[in-house]
């Protein structure tokens, strides 16, 4: 994936290099360097060069000669474009940056600028299914249509819990993890079969959904199967890979009299226990051993 400089820097100060906005950007990571330490450049071809004040005030205090020897060995490496948040920018830089048309832009909130340059470039992909943030936890809930799986999230609302997305989840992959988001037009809605669309934030109030959440367990319901075997002690911990990333999954068997939701809540909460590092199962299958060797 790619991405413009003139789209990841809208609004951005330009200092020079004009004339190549419309480079291309390929890596999420914005780079910064010690320019005082010897420099690979590994990985800045198409990347954008973040140089701090402190690196700017070094440059800018190096003899003429060194400028210009520091200068052509940063360009070289052909980066995206250089940033920056501080002013008095050495000219030898903005000189040589305009001749090879590599913009240097000037920003007041680096930050800002790295998450518009991580959502731009993130992977995504997009997913059947509900996302709920029960107890902080991004709750994935999946299933063929018409298993529950919008009711279920309308009964943890109920309960307290946030509302992500229903329907269609867009999945975003960075940092090693999966975010995942509502579709622009579903922010908010859920679809309920016989009630219809409801607007969740107008019933139940700001605080009943949130706009994103990293994804933390998937949870899938399937109708009940009569003769298939279920897990009864959930000793071995089963994994659904996303996007390259395999996250803890369970499958929950959907049946009259089971309250789909209550199941899914404790789905999260014991999930988060793990990450505590409380594991029932595998504490009652230790305590099962020894009474076994007694």
């Amino acid at each position: 994936m790619s991405v413009l400089i003139k789209d990841v820097g809208a609004g951005l100060e330009v200092l020079a290099g004009r004339r190549g906005l419309k480079r291309v950007v390929s890596s999420p990571q914005i780079i910064v360097p010690e320019l005082s330490s010897h420099m690979e450049g590994k990985g800045w071809a198409s990347s954008i060069i973040y140089i701090r004040p402190s690196q700017n005030a070094y440059l800018c205090s190096l003899p003429r000669y060194e400028r210009l020897k520091l200068v052509q060995a940063i360009t070289a490496h052909k980066p995206a474009c250089f940033v920056v948040n501080s002013s008095g920018i050495c000219k030898e830089l903005l000189g040589k940056a305009d001749s090879l048309k590599i913009p240097v832009l000037k920003t007041g909130d680096i930050q800002q600028l790295t998450r518009a340059l991580i959502e731009k470039l993130s992977p995504r992909a997009s997913l059947h299914g509900v996302l709920v943030q029960i107890f902080g936890l991004g709750t994935l809930i999946i299933g063929k249509s018409a298993v529950g799986k919008s009711e279920a999230a309308l009964d943890l609302l109920l309960r307290g819990h946030k509302l992500v997305a229903d329907d269609v989840v867009v999945l975003e992959k960075t940092n090693h993890e999966i975010i995942g988001r509502p579709i622009d037009i579903g922010s908010d809605l859920l679809q309920i079969r016989g009630l219809g669309i409801i607007n969740v934030r107008a019933l139940y109030g700001e605080s009943a959904t949130v706009s994103w959440c990293k994804i933390g367990v998937v949870v899938e319901l399937e109708e009940w199967q009569t003769g298939r075997q279920y897990s009864l002690i959930g000793l071995r911990e089963r994994r659904y890979r996303l996007m390259g990333i395999n996250l803890p999954y369970l499958k929950l068997a959907v049946k009259p009299g089971r309250n789909m939701a209550t199941l899914v809540e404790v789905a999260a909460k014991n999930q988060l226990l793990k990450q505590q590092g409380v594991f029932t199962a595998r504490d009652v299958n230790k305590r099962l051993r020894k009474k076994l060797v007694r």
